[in-house]
Protein backbone atom coordinates (compact mmCIF):
# COMPACT_ATOMS: atom_id res chain seq x y z
CA UNK A 1 0.00 0.00 0.00
CA UNK A 2 1.11 3.57 -0.65
CA UNK A 3 1.28 6.53 1.70
CA UNK A 4 -1.78 8.12 0.02
CA UNK A 5 -4.28 6.70 2.50
CA UNK A 6 -7.49 8.46 3.43
CA UNK A 7 -10.63 7.33 5.18
CA UNK A 8 -13.95 9.03 4.49
CA UNK A 9 -16.04 8.67 7.62
CA UNK A 10 -19.42 9.51 9.07
CA UNK A 11 -21.30 9.84 5.79
CA UNK A 12 -24.16 8.07 4.09
CA UNK A 13 -22.79 6.38 1.00
CA UNK A 14 -24.71 5.60 -2.18
CA UNK A 15 -24.85 1.80 -2.24
CA UNK A 16 -27.03 0.23 -4.91
CA UNK A 17 -30.20 2.37 -4.78
CA UNK A 18 -30.00 4.14 -1.44
CA UNK A 19 -27.75 6.09 0.89
CA UNK A 20 -26.56 4.02 3.86
CA UNK A 21 -24.17 4.77 6.69
CA UNK A 22 -20.69 3.61 5.80
CA UNK A 23 -17.02 4.56 5.74
CA UNK A 24 -14.61 4.29 2.81
CA UNK A 25 -10.91 3.52 2.85
CA UNK A 26 -8.92 4.89 -0.09
CA UNK A 27 -5.43 3.94 -1.14
CA UNK A 28 -3.58 5.16 -4.23
CA UNK A 29 -6.70 6.61 -5.80
CA UNK A 30 -9.05 3.63 -5.34
CA UNK A 31 -11.50 2.38 -2.75
CA UNK A 32 -9.90 -0.60 -1.00
CA UNK A 33 -12.45 -1.23 1.76
CA UNK A 34 -16.00 -0.26 2.69
CA UNK A 35 -17.44 -0.61 6.18
CA UNK A 36 -20.96 -0.08 7.37
CA UNK A 37 -24.53 -1.31 7.26
CA UNK A 38 -25.29 -3.17 4.01
CA UNK A 39 -22.13 -1.73 2.49
CA UNK A 40 -20.16 -4.89 1.98
CA UNK A 41 -16.39 -4.55 1.98
CA UNK A 42 -13.36 -6.72 1.48
CA UNK A 43 -14.52 -9.16 4.10
CA UNK A 44 -10.92 -10.26 4.65
CA UNK A 45 -10.32 -8.76 8.07
CA UNK A 46 -6.65 -8.71 7.09
CA UNK A 47 -4.31 -7.07 9.56
CA UNK A 48 -2.81 -4.97 6.78
CA UNK A 49 -6.24 -3.53 5.95
CA UNK A 50 -6.92 -2.73 9.60
CA UNK A 51 -3.53 -1.07 9.84
CA UNK A 52 -4.43 1.03 6.81
CA UNK A 53 -7.67 2.15 8.47
CA UNK A 54 -5.75 3.08 11.61
CA UNK A 55 -3.06 4.98 9.74
CA UNK A 56 -5.16 6.81 7.16
CA UNK A 57 -5.84 10.53 7.21
CA UNK A 58 -9.49 11.19 8.03
CA UNK A 59 -12.01 13.15 5.99
CA UNK A 60 -15.01 13.57 8.28
CA UNK A 61 -18.20 14.12 6.28
CA UNK A 62 -20.55 13.51 9.20
CA UNK A 63 -24.17 13.16 8.13
CA UNK A 64 -23.63 14.12 4.50
CA UNK A 65 -24.34 12.12 1.35
CA UNK A 66 -21.32 10.45 -0.25
CA UNK A 67 -21.72 9.51 -3.90
CA UNK A 68 -19.68 8.51 -6.94
CA UNK A 69 -18.39 11.49 -8.89
CA UNK A 70 -20.73 12.87 -11.52
CA UNK A 71 -20.07 12.13 -15.21
CA UNK A 72 -21.23 14.50 -17.96
CA UNK A 73 -21.48 12.84 -21.37
CA UNK A 74 -22.27 16.07 -23.22
CA UNK A 75 -20.57 19.34 -22.42
CA UNK A 76 -19.37 21.89 -24.98
CA UNK A 77 -17.70 24.34 -22.62
CA UNK A 78 -18.16 26.48 -19.55
CA UNK A 79 -16.63 29.31 -17.54
CA UNK A 80 -16.11 31.31 -20.72
CA UNK A 81 -14.35 28.42 -22.48
CA UNK A 82 -15.74 27.23 -25.83
CA UNK A 83 -14.40 23.88 -27.01
CA UNK A 84 -15.84 24.41 -30.48
CA UNK A 85 -13.55 27.42 -30.88
CA UNK A 86 -10.59 26.15 -28.86
CA UNK A 87 -10.52 22.38 -28.24
CA UNK A 88 -7.24 22.74 -26.33
CA UNK A 89 -9.18 24.39 -23.48
CA UNK A 90 -10.43 20.95 -22.43
CA UNK A 91 -8.01 20.61 -19.51
CA UNK A 92 -8.79 24.04 -18.10
CA UNK A 93 -12.48 23.19 -18.36
CA UNK A 94 -11.86 20.00 -16.41
CA UNK A 95 -10.00 21.89 -13.71
CA UNK A 96 -12.98 24.19 -13.17
CA UNK A 97 -15.70 21.53 -13.47
CA UNK A 98 -14.67 19.77 -10.27
CA UNK A 99 -16.45 22.37 -8.15
CA UNK A 100 -19.78 21.20 -9.62
CA UNK A 101 -19.26 17.58 -8.54
CA UNK A 102 -18.22 16.43 -12.02
CA UNK A 103 -15.18 14.16 -11.83
CA UNK A 104 -15.20 12.85 -15.42
CA UNK A 105 -16.67 14.12 -18.68
CA UNK A 106 -16.81 13.73 -22.43
CA UNK A 107 -15.79 17.02 -24.04
CA UNK A 108 -18.27 17.49 -26.86
CA UNK A 109 -17.77 19.03 -30.29
CA UNK A 110 -20.72 20.03 -32.40
CA UNK A 111 -20.63 19.99 -36.20
CA UNK A 112 -17.55 21.80 -37.46
CA UNK A 113 -14.30 21.40 -39.36
CA UNK A 114 -12.61 18.02 -39.05
CA UNK A 115 -9.46 19.84 -37.93
CA UNK A 116 -11.15 20.69 -34.64
CA UNK A 117 -12.00 17.07 -33.96
CA UNK A 118 -8.36 16.20 -34.60
CA UNK A 119 -7.25 19.04 -32.31
CA UNK A 120 -9.44 17.77 -29.48
CA UNK A 121 -8.08 14.25 -29.76
CA UNK A 122 -4.54 15.60 -29.81
CA UNK A 123 -5.27 17.71 -26.72
CA UNK A 124 -6.73 14.72 -24.89
CA UNK A 125 -3.55 12.76 -25.57
CA UNK A 126 -1.44 15.50 -23.92
CA UNK A 127 -2.47 15.32 -20.27
CA UNK A 128 -0.78 18.21 -18.44
CA UNK A 129 1.71 17.26 -15.77
CA UNK A 130 0.22 17.60 -12.31
CA UNK A 131 -3.32 18.06 -13.61
CA UNK A 132 -5.99 18.05 -10.90
CA UNK A 133 -9.61 18.25 -11.94
CA UNK A 134 -12.44 16.47 -13.70
CA UNK A 135 -10.92 13.98 -16.11
CA UNK A 136 -11.80 14.23 -19.82
CA UNK A 137 -12.15 10.52 -20.59
CA UNK A 138 -12.74 10.76 -24.33
CA UNK A 139 -14.48 12.81 -26.97
CA UNK A 140 -18.15 13.05 -27.88
CA UNK A 141 -18.61 13.96 -31.55
CA UNK A 142 -22.10 15.41 -31.87
CA UNK A 143 -22.01 15.56 -35.63
CA UNK A 144 -21.25 16.11 -38.41
CA UNK A 145 -23.43 13.11 -39.45
CA UNK A 146 -26.69 14.85 -38.58
CA UNK A 147 -29.90 15.77 -40.39
CA UNK A 148 -29.91 19.42 -41.55
CA UNK A 149 -33.67 19.51 -41.03
CA UNK A 150 -33.06 19.12 -37.29
CA UNK A 151 -29.86 21.11 -37.10
CA UNK A 152 -30.65 23.12 -33.97
CA UNK A 153 -27.66 25.39 -33.36
CA UNK A 154 -25.39 23.33 -35.65
CA UNK A 155 -24.09 24.68 -38.95
CA UNK A 156 -26.02 22.73 -41.59
CA UNK A 157 -23.50 23.63 -44.28
CA UNK A 158 -20.87 21.51 -42.49
CA UNK A 159 -23.00 18.41 -42.04
CA UNK A 160 -22.03 15.36 -44.08
CA UNK A 161 -23.56 12.12 -45.28
CA UNK A 162 -22.48 8.93 -43.48
CA UNK A 163 -19.58 7.13 -45.11
CA UNK A 164 -16.64 4.94 -44.25
CA UNK A 165 -14.33 7.82 -45.17
CA UNK A 166 -15.89 10.20 -42.63
CA UNK A 167 -15.42 7.83 -39.71
CA UNK A 168 -12.22 6.20 -40.94
CA UNK A 169 -10.03 7.53 -38.11
CA UNK A 170 -12.64 7.32 -35.34
CA UNK A 171 -12.08 4.61 -32.77
CA UNK A 172 -11.96 4.25 -29.00
CA UNK A 173 -8.19 3.83 -29.03
CA UNK A 174 -7.76 7.33 -30.48
CA UNK A 175 -10.06 8.83 -27.84
CA UNK A 176 -13.52 8.83 -29.46
CA UNK A 177 -15.99 7.45 -26.91
CA UNK A 178 -19.42 8.65 -28.09
CA UNK A 179 -20.85 9.68 -31.47
CA UNK A 180 -24.25 11.25 -32.06
CA UNK A 181 -25.63 10.75 -35.56
CA UNK A 182 -28.93 10.76 -37.45
CA UNK A 183 -29.80 7.09 -38.12
CA UNK A 184 -32.17 7.81 -41.04
CA UNK A 185 -29.39 9.09 -43.31
CA UNK A 186 -28.30 6.72 -46.11
CA UNK A 187 -25.45 4.56 -44.86
CA UNK A 188 -25.99 5.46 -41.19
CA UNK A 189 -26.79 1.91 -40.08
CA UNK A 190 -23.53 0.66 -41.56
CA UNK A 191 -21.69 3.45 -39.74
CA UNK A 192 -23.36 2.50 -36.46
CA UNK A 193 -22.20 -1.09 -36.83
CA UNK A 194 -18.67 0.01 -37.73
CA UNK A 195 -18.39 2.46 -34.83
CA UNK A 196 -19.74 0.00 -32.29
CA UNK A 197 -17.26 -2.54 -33.59
CA UNK A 198 -14.47 -0.08 -32.78
CA UNK A 199 -15.62 0.35 -29.19
CA UNK A 200 -17.52 3.60 -29.69
CA UNK A 201 -20.96 4.20 -28.18
CA UNK A 202 -23.51 5.57 -30.66
CA UNK A 203 -26.52 7.76 -29.83
CA UNK A 204 -29.21 9.03 -32.17
CA UNK A 205 -29.82 12.75 -32.36
CA UNK A 206 -30.60 15.74 -34.58
CA UNK A 207 -32.83 13.41 -36.50
CA UNK A 208 -36.14 12.86 -38.23
CA UNK A 209 -35.97 9.08 -37.70
CA UNK A 210 -39.32 7.32 -37.51
CA UNK A 211 -39.96 4.34 -35.24
CA UNK A 212 -38.97 1.75 -37.85
CA UNK A 213 -35.63 3.40 -38.58
CA UNK A 214 -34.98 3.98 -34.89
CA UNK A 215 -35.60 0.31 -34.12
CA UNK A 216 -33.30 -0.74 -36.98
CA UNK A 217 -30.62 1.54 -35.50
CA UNK A 218 -31.01 -0.10 -32.10
CA UNK A 219 -30.69 -3.51 -33.77
CA UNK A 220 -27.46 -2.22 -35.37
CA UNK A 221 -26.06 -1.27 -31.97
CA UNK A 222 -27.30 2.25 -31.19
CA UNK A 223 -27.37 2.53 -27.39
CA UNK A 224 -29.02 5.84 -26.64
CA UNK A 225 -30.61 9.12 -27.65
CA UNK A 226 -29.00 12.54 -27.36
CA UNK A 227 -31.00 15.25 -25.55
CA UNK A 228 -34.36 13.51 -25.75
CA UNK A 229 -37.18 15.60 -27.28
CA UNK A 230 -34.79 18.27 -28.58
CA UNK A 231 -33.78 18.39 -32.29
CA UNK A 232 -35.78 15.33 -33.28
CA UNK A 233 -39.15 14.45 -34.76
CA UNK A 234 -41.86 14.81 -32.13
CA UNK A 235 -43.78 11.94 -30.59
CA UNK A 236 -47.20 11.28 -32.04
CA UNK A 237 -49.64 8.53 -31.21
CA UNK A 238 -49.58 7.37 -34.86
CA UNK A 239 -46.00 8.44 -35.54
CA UNK A 240 -44.03 7.74 -32.35
CA UNK A 241 -40.66 8.31 -34.05
CA UNK A 242 -37.37 8.05 -32.15
CA UNK A 243 -38.94 9.56 -29.04
CA UNK A 244 -41.45 6.74 -28.79
CA UNK A 245 -38.81 4.08 -29.33
CA UNK A 246 -36.56 5.67 -26.70
CA UNK A 247 -39.35 5.67 -24.14
CA UNK A 248 -40.49 2.11 -24.87
CA UNK A 249 -37.45 0.09 -25.94
CA UNK A 250 -35.50 -1.10 -22.90
CA UNK A 251 -32.35 -1.43 -24.97
CA UNK A 252 -32.12 2.36 -25.26
CA UNK A 253 -31.07 4.97 -22.73
CA UNK A 254 -31.72 8.66 -23.25
CA UNK A 255 -29.97 11.82 -22.12
CA UNK A 256 -32.11 14.72 -20.98
CA UNK A 257 -31.22 18.37 -20.33
CA UNK A 258 -33.13 19.12 -17.12
CA UNK A 259 -32.71 22.89 -17.00
CA UNK A 260 -36.43 23.80 -17.09
CA UNK A 261 -35.84 25.34 -20.54
CA UNK A 262 -34.98 22.57 -23.00
CA UNK A 263 -37.71 20.22 -21.75
CA UNK A 264 -40.93 21.17 -19.99
CA UNK A 265 -41.22 19.63 -16.49
CA UNK A 266 -44.27 17.64 -17.63
CA UNK A 267 -42.17 16.00 -20.35
CA UNK A 268 -39.33 15.41 -17.88
CA UNK A 269 -41.74 13.56 -15.60
CA UNK A 270 -43.03 11.53 -18.55
CA UNK A 271 -39.48 10.57 -19.54
CA UNK A 272 -38.58 9.67 -15.98
CA UNK A 273 -41.59 7.39 -15.57
CA UNK A 274 -40.94 5.69 -18.91
CA UNK A 275 -37.16 5.37 -18.70
CA UNK A 276 -36.82 4.79 -14.98
CA UNK A 277 -33.62 5.27 -13.00
CA UNK A 278 -31.66 2.75 -15.09
CA UNK A 279 -32.11 4.43 -18.50
CA UNK A 280 -32.42 8.16 -17.72
CA UNK A 281 -29.14 10.05 -18.20
CA UNK A 282 -28.59 13.59 -16.99
CA UNK A 283 -26.43 15.79 -19.24
CA UNK A 284 -25.82 19.53 -19.21
CA UNK A 285 -25.07 20.31 -22.89
CA UNK A 286 -23.37 23.29 -21.29
CA UNK A 287 -21.59 25.94 -23.33
CA UNK A 288 -19.24 28.78 -22.39
CA UNK A 289 -22.10 30.57 -20.58
CA UNK A 290 -22.15 27.99 -17.79
CA UNK A 291 -20.69 29.45 -14.60
CA UNK A 292 -20.71 32.97 -16.04
CA UNK A 293 -22.98 36.00 -15.62
CA UNK A 294 -25.66 36.62 -18.22
CA UNK A 295 -24.29 38.11 -21.42
CA UNK A 296 -22.96 37.40 -24.89
CA UNK A 297 -20.66 34.47 -25.59
CA UNK A 298 -18.77 32.78 -28.38
CA UNK A 299 -20.14 29.41 -29.48
CA UNK A 300 -18.74 27.64 -32.53
CA UNK A 301 -17.59 30.83 -34.26
CA UNK A 302 -20.98 32.43 -33.74
CA UNK A 303 -22.44 34.63 -31.08
CA UNK A 304 -24.91 33.40 -28.48
CA UNK A 305 -26.68 35.17 -25.64
CA UNK A 306 -27.35 33.82 -22.15
CA UNK A 307 -29.90 35.19 -19.73
CA UNK A 308 -28.45 33.04 -16.98
CA UNK A 309 -30.74 30.10 -17.78
CA UNK A 310 -31.29 29.84 -21.53
CA UNK A 311 -28.59 30.26 -24.17
CA UNK A 312 -29.77 31.18 -27.66
CA UNK A 313 -28.34 32.09 -31.05
CA UNK A 314 -29.30 35.45 -32.49
CA UNK A 315 -32.23 33.83 -34.31
CA UNK A 316 -33.64 32.54 -31.01
CA UNK A 317 -32.55 28.90 -31.44
CA UNK A 318 -31.46 27.21 -28.24
CA UNK A 319 -27.67 26.84 -28.30
CA UNK A 320 -26.72 24.57 -25.44
CA UNK A 321 -27.29 25.50 -21.82
CA UNK A 322 -25.86 27.30 -18.81
CA UNK A 323 -26.71 24.30 -16.62
CA UNK A 324 -24.34 22.82 -14.05
CA UNK A 325 -24.55 19.11 -13.33
CA UNK A 326 -25.21 19.60 -9.62
CA UNK A 327 -28.13 21.84 -10.60
CA UNK A 328 -29.43 19.15 -12.93
CA UNK A 329 -29.43 16.63 -10.07
CA UNK A 330 -31.42 18.98 -7.84
CA UNK A 331 -33.82 19.84 -10.66
CA UNK A 332 -34.55 16.18 -11.34
CA UNK A 333 -35.50 15.58 -7.71
CA UNK A 334 -37.71 18.67 -7.60
CA UNK A 335 -39.46 17.99 -10.92
CA UNK A 336 -40.01 14.23 -10.72
CA UNK A 337 -40.07 13.50 -6.99
CA UNK A 338 -37.40 10.84 -7.50
CA UNK A 339 -35.07 10.07 -4.63
CA UNK A 340 -31.71 11.85 -4.31
CA UNK A 341 -30.06 8.45 -4.83
CA UNK A 342 -31.88 7.96 -8.14
CA UNK A 343 -31.02 11.47 -9.34
CA UNK A 344 -27.34 11.07 -8.48
CA UNK A 345 -27.24 7.67 -10.21
CA UNK A 346 -28.60 9.29 -13.38
CA UNK A 347 -25.48 11.44 -13.41
CA UNK A 348 -23.00 8.77 -12.29
CA UNK A 349 -23.82 5.06 -12.42
CA UNK A 350 -25.96 5.21 -15.57
CA UNK A 351 -23.54 7.20 -17.76
CA UNK A 352 -20.61 5.14 -16.46
CA UNK A 353 -22.36 1.92 -17.48
CA UNK A 354 -23.25 3.29 -20.91
CA UNK A 355 -19.67 4.08 -21.86
CA UNK A 356 -18.14 1.08 -20.15
CA UNK A 357 -16.38 2.86 -17.27
CA UNK A 358 -16.52 -0.08 -14.89
CA UNK A 359 -14.41 1.54 -12.17
CA UNK A 360 -16.49 4.73 -12.12
CA UNK A 361 -20.08 5.35 -11.08
CA UNK A 362 -19.99 3.29 -7.88
CA UNK A 363 -18.27 3.20 -4.49
CA UNK A 364 -17.46 -0.49 -4.27
CA UNK A 365 -14.07 -2.00 -3.58
CA UNK A 366 -11.85 -1.39 -6.59
CA UNK A 367 -13.69 1.72 -7.74
CA UNK A 368 -11.77 4.85 -8.57
CA UNK A 369 -11.95 7.25 -5.62
CA UNK A 370 -13.87 9.85 -7.63
CA UNK A 371 -16.27 11.01 -4.97
CA UNK A 372 -18.68 13.88 -4.46
CA UNK A 373 -20.18 14.79 -1.09
CA UNK A 374 -23.55 16.54 -0.87
CA UNK A 375 -25.34 18.21 2.00
CA UNK A 376 -29.03 17.57 2.66
CA UNK A 377 -29.98 20.12 -0.02
CA UNK A 378 -27.81 18.31 -2.59
CA UNK A 379 -25.30 21.15 -2.69
CA UNK A 380 -21.72 19.99 -3.32
CA UNK A 381 -19.49 20.30 -0.26
CA UNK A 382 -16.50 18.06 -1.01
CA UNK A 383 -14.99 16.48 -4.11
CA UNK A 384 -12.26 13.87 -4.37
CA UNK A 385 -10.74 12.86 -7.70
CA UNK A 386 -8.43 9.88 -7.74
CA UNK A 387 -8.38 10.01 -3.96
CA UNK A 388 -7.18 13.63 -3.88
CA UNK A 389 -9.36 16.22 -2.16
CA UNK A 390 -9.90 18.98 -4.74
CA UNK A 391 -12.88 20.76 -3.16
CA UNK A 392 -13.53 21.04 0.56
CA UNK A 393 -16.42 22.66 2.43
Amino acid sequence: MTERLIRVTGGRCLVDTSFVECDLLIDDGHVIDVRGARAGGTGTGAASVQAAWDGADELDVAGRRVAPGLIDLQINGGYGLDLATDPTAVWELGRRLARTGVTAFLPTLITGPSSRRSSLLEALARRPSGFVGAEPIGAHFEGPILNPDRRGAHDASMMVEPSAAVIESWDAASGVRLVTLAPELPGALECIEALVGRGIVVFGGHTTADAAVATAAVDAGMAGVTHLFNAMASFGHRSPNLVGVALSDERLSASVIVDRVHVDPVAVRLAWRALGPSRFVLVTDAVAAMGQPAGRFEFADRGAVSDGRAVRNDDGTLAGSALRMDEAVRNLVEITGCTPAEAVASASAVPARLIGETDRGHLGVGARADIVVFDDDLAVTDVLIGGEVVTRA
